[in-house]
């Protein structure tokens, strides 16, 4: 008696799309929580203060 092999799609090696997306966002905010953080040895402000100033006391986002 014969085998069936399968013959469909091979698995590609990479990301898929969804990894990819979720690696893209990872590193957009780990780029955001060091910026904040050097940005609070220039300044003084601590991460906290900064993200505060900078949500609900802005005044004019346009």
């Amino acid at each position: 008696m014969r085998r069936a092999r399968y013959r469909g799609r091979k698995p590609r090696g990479g990301l898929t799309p969804e990894q990819a997306v979720i690696a893209v966002l990872v590193t957009m905010v780990l780029v955001l929580l060091l910026t904040v953080r050097v940005n609070s040895a220039w300044t003084g402000l601590s991460c906290g203060e900064q993200l505060y100033q900078a949500l609900l006391l802005t005044g004019d986002i346009e």
